[in-house]
């Protein structure tokens, strides 16, 4: 709005007046703004194209009793894809066959784990990651083989929702809201006060071309020019400083949102966890600990190897990496946790046969050769391992399990409870295994041992859960994981507390918006969640007037991320993730998020400083306008619109910048967030009237000791008010800073706004004393006898702005 009116007073002020020089420094500042308006908004939106690149795959499929590959795109209901270890999947398809079926879906659910998948249907409503009968688009085969057949495909799929959700409009941020609603008061200021002033004047008998003149100087005294830029500028200098906290910042208003979120809405996998499944407890005969402290001489220790080592399909990279399901990497991090390396022990009893993992079976089993005779090696659920064991390994051998079994089963819940993810391990010694029948291979087993494993969590996720709570921010954990490992981890990053409570995906489902507007407060964490959940949450958290802010790194964040008022997605994410997002944390570090919201509160009590600091000269500039002009029209303006325009631009820019550069103020997160979004609350606009009309006051006296008591020449006189505005505005930086009233809060630690000071003041130097200046803003020569009178003026309206600040703070008890 501030914009399109200086477009039509360029026009007035070019075509109607003639007035070029005029037109031309208001079209330079709307091409400015447009500029920098564009660079701002210019975005590639490729969030869409990201997906429609995962659904570009290729596939096996069945037609006529053939296998064909073809293309994603031409897959249709019906088809029967054929799939293997390593293979994309193209289309939503429900399993009819599978062997050791596991799919990575972390994109999708947000689970650690590969899920493994079989033919059986599902119960009905159930979430994605219990959906074990289901493949889904733009997932990928862990290990093993299926056949599937396509019920779903482009947008029907669970991956096509996501991308309707992305297609839809982004919402407004709240810095953009907020500016948009200064600009329309500004713009009413503008039209109201021009068209009041022309009105007087033409009605006291004026020239109406010369009121159309003193009405476009006072539309220009009433808008900021420089606002736009200098707000852009401002938020682009955050952006620097962000990313060197590695928070990448893709869209500029998001870099204040941030800062005055009050709702972190945060992911587990790869954001409060590293996404990377180790073993974190080994149990044992009567011994248990980390793998690392583990004795691999012990007996129970070294059978647990050799299980460990062979009943595993994971291999070692050159680099030292685990390479196959993360199940089994981790197994194989554990041994180098104990200074193990499976290599000779597979060389030395090579795999004979295996029965792969089935899930009624829930086991593994692998024979090996072992000298002259075999050995089976098993790894399975606990419950259904033990219960194929009659012995159990000791420190002395293999001895009698007797009640052994019980209180295993009870370690194993121990685990569990946790959430820990719990595997058997056992193995017997025998011969012609290979042909025999699996009920006789698993039979009589020496129990060798228990893992439990987890996704690990971040060293400084707990600590930044507590600051981000100290600055009085909600932080919630959305998960598509189980109530048992969500609360595991939430417990242990401090999100969830002894009264906080676990909504489950089932529940929420059944929940309308409306109806979790009123609870969702209550609830730390959601387990079980599906994409669209997500999107639910945030919603219901920002119908309660919340900030919020959703952090993620897969493909089913994607529309959280996009809904939230500001998205946060993991620099190891997903690209569909990233391009949803508002900012891309490099490191995936759950702290940079806090370091980023302390750095975005610092900017927008810059912003909010930069605002009020320009509308308060600009309110000066009105003020010296109207009154001057109901006082002293009959003298002629007291300022032109081309002196107004230098000021706003010149004068007020550079301290302005400068003071968007301030360093965050002591204790800013030991401090609520500002939800309100309120740049100009009822009380800063009255406070901004007092400063105006301070420095207006100042202004129309060097008007009046110019004219009444020096006996200058109006050019002369006008040039003096022109200088003394100037300079009292260039004193309220200083004054603005001191918010408490005190001159030790002023721009000590800023010396940009020295500079910037000292730099304004020059360049209106060069206004005054070159040809130049003094032709293009058409003013005097300056008598060195009124520079005492101007310093005399800035330094009361100096001091009687701190006065008004100092009694404000007392006011307020600082």
């Amino acid at each position: 709005v501030m914009i399109w009116i200086l477009a039509a007073a360029a026009i007035v002020s070019g075509i109607g007046l003639d007035e070029w020089i005029d037109a031309g420094v208001i079209v330079a500042i709307v091409l400015l703004n447009a500029i920098l308006g564009f660079v701002q908004e210019a975005r590639a939106e490729t969030a869409l194209a990201r997906l429609e690149e995962m659904s570009a795959l290729e596939a096996v499929v069945l037609r006529d009793g053939v296998q064909q590959r073809v293309a994603g795109a031409d897959i249709v209901p019906g088809d029967v894809l054929v799939i293997a270890a390593g293979d994309r999947i193209a289309a939503d398809a429900r399993v009819i066959s599978a062997a050791h079926l596991e799919v990575e879906e972390s994109a999708l659910t947000g689970e650690s784990f590969a899920a493994r998948k079989w033919p059986d249907s599902a119960a009905s409503g159930s979430s994605l990651g219990d959906r074990h009968s289901m493949l889904f688009s733009g997932t990928s085969i862990a290990s093993g083989r299926g056949v599937a057949i396509v019920v779903e495909t482009g947008a029907s799929t669970e991956m096509g929702r996501i991308a309707d959700v992305l297609a839809q409009e982004e919402p407004d941020s709240p810095l953009t809201i907020e500016l948009d609603r200064v600009g329309k008061r500004l713009a009413l200021l503008a039209i109201g006060t021009a068209g009041l002033v022309f009105l007087a004047g033409v009605l006291r008998g004026n020239p109406i071309e010369a009121m159309i003149l003193t009405a476009v100087a006072l539309a220009v005294a009433a808008i900021p020019e420089g606002l736009p830029a200098v707000v852009t500028i401002t938020l682009s200098g955050g952006v620097q400083r962000m990313a060197e906290r590695n928070a990448i910042v893709r869209r500029l208003p998001a870099v204040e949102a941030l800062g005055s979120a009050s709702v972190i809405c945060t992911d587990k996998t790869g954001t409060l966890t590293r996404n990377e499944i180790r073993v974190q407890q080994v149990v044992l005969d009567r011994l248990e600990g980390h793998p690392g402290a583990l004795d691999p001489s012990d007996p129970r220790v070294a059978a647990f190897i050799s299980v460990a080592a062979l009943c595993n399909d994971a291999s070692v990279a050159d680099d030292g990496s685990a390479i196959g399901d993360p199940t089994e990497s981790a197994l194989l991090i554990a041994l180098s946790d104990m200074a193990v390396d499976p290599g000779p022990i597979r060389a030395e009893s090579p795999r004979l046969d295996e029965i792969a993992f089935d899930s009624r079976r829930k086991r593994m089993s692998t024979i090996h050769a072992f000298g002259e005779a075999e050995v089976v090696m098993v790894k399975g659920a606990p419950e259904e391992v033990l219960a194929r064991c009659d012995r159990i390994e000791t420190e002395h051998g293999p001895a009698a399990i007797g009640l052994a079994p019980d209180e295993v089963l009870e370690q194993a819940a121990q685990l569990a409870r946790s959430g820990l993810r719990t595997l058997a391990f056992a193995y017997r010694l025998g011969s012609d295994m290979v042909d025999a029948d699996q009920d006789v291979i698993e039979a009589g087993l020496v129990f060798a041992g228990l893992t439990g494993m987890s996704d690990e969590i971040r060293e400084a996720a707990a600590p930044s859960v507590v600051e981000a709570r100290r600055a009085g921010i909600a932080v919630v954990m959305v998960t598509g994981d189980h109530e048992v490992t969500a609360r595991a981890v939430a417990r242990e990053v401090g999100i969830l507390d002894e009264s906080g409570k676990v909504m489950r995906g089932e529940h929420l489902r059944e929940m309308s918006v409306d109806d979790l507007v009123t609870d969702v407060h209550r609830y730390q964490v959601y387990s079980r969640i599906d994409p669209l959940d997500k999107v639910k949450i945030v919603e219901a958290w920002r119908s309660r007037g919340e900030i919020t802010s959703m952090t993620g790194d897969g493909v089913n964040d994607a529309p959280a991320l996009r809904s939230a008022d500001v998205g946060v997605a993991m620099g190891s994410g997903t690209d569909v993730a990233k391009d949803a997002s508002s900012i891309v944390l490099a490191d995936d570090d759950f702290a940079s998020i806090v370091a980023a919201v302390k750095e975005g509160r610092g900017i927008f009590t810059n912003l909010k400083t930069v605002v009020y600091y320009l509308l308060s000269c600009n309110a000066s500039e009105v003020l010296t306008m109207f009154v001057g002009f109901l006082a002293f029209g009959a003298l002629g303006d007291p300022l032109l619109a081309v002196q107004l325009l230098c000021i706003n631009l010149v004068t007020d820019g550079l301290p302005a910048l400068a003071l968007g550069i301030d360093p965050p103020p002591p204790g800013i997160m030991d401090r609520p967030p500002d939800k309100s979004r309120d740049i100009l609350s009822v009380r800063r606009q009255l406070a901004l009237l007092r400063h105006g009309a301070i420095l207006a006051s100042a202004t129309l006296g060097a008007l009046v000791i110019g004219w009444y008591v020096m006996g200058l020449e109006w050019p002369v006189v006008r040039t003096m008010v022109f200088t003394t505005l100037v300079t009292v505005q260039l004193a309220h930086a200083y004054s603005i800073r001191a918010r408490s009233g005190r001159l030790r809060d002023g721009p000590g630690r800023n010396r940009m706004l020295v500079i910037s000071v000292l730099g304004s003041f020059a360049l209106h130097l060069l206004v005054l004393y070159t040809p130049v200046g003094r032709s293009l803003f058409d003013v005097a020569w300056l008598p060195l006898s009124t520079w005492p009178v101007i310093a005399s003026l800035t330094a009361a309206s100096f001091f009687s702005v701190m006065f008004l600040n100092r009694w404000a703070a007392r006011s307020a008890g600082v």
